[in-house]
């Protein structure tokens, strides 16, 4: 399962990276545009919402393979052998069954969108393609948590602790 690895940091990071940079790009934009020149450009907010939604989902299975969800430890830390190892199995199957979960909702939303054919209210963009790929991103997360699942072992101590303050 190397290629979930090289997936997320190859494909994913970079794609999430420049959905935020035009994200940026964007509301600069909007602003000098809007503020200074005193001409809105239509339908900026849709593509920034797809834009956002295309951050988030491809980060997700970065934040799930680096193990940075939030998490609250001022328990698990007294957790030692075989509970540390039982709570890092609770909190994997957790973490799958939860990601799992997100997709289908996602996939059935998705379903629903295009079933009723729903566009955007500016750019008449199709809302359902979206939604699918960001389907796909969630699933693909629930799949690296599955990966994760496997290196669970009594006495392990998790790869990658959470960073900053809990």
């Amino acid at each position: 399962m190397r290629a979930l690895g090289f997936l997320c940091e190859r494909v994913f990071a970079p794609v999430a990276a420049v959905c935020l940079f035009l994200m940026m790009a964007l509301t600069i934009i909007e602003v000098v545009s809007r503020y200074f020149l005193n001409a809105p450009i239509t339908g900026v907010e849709e593509v920034k919402a797809f834009l956002l939604g295309f951050t988030i989902f491809t980060a997700l299975p970065l934040v799930t393979r680096q193990r940075r969800h939030i998490a609250v430890r001022s328990l698990a830390e007294l957790l030692r052998g075989r509970a540390r190892a039982i709570q890092r199995l609770t909190v994997s199957v957790g973490t799958i069954i939860g990601l799992g979960f997100v997709a289908y909702l996602l996939l059935d939303q998705a379903g629903s969108l295009g079933a009723a054919g729903t566009l955007t209210n500016f750019l008449d963009l199709e809302i359902a393609p979206a939604v699918y790929v960001f389907a796909v991103f969630a699933g693909f997360a629930a799949l690296v948590a599955l990966e994760q699942l496997a290196d669970v072992r009594p006495g392990d101590v998790p790869s990658r602790e959470p960073a900053g303050p809990e």
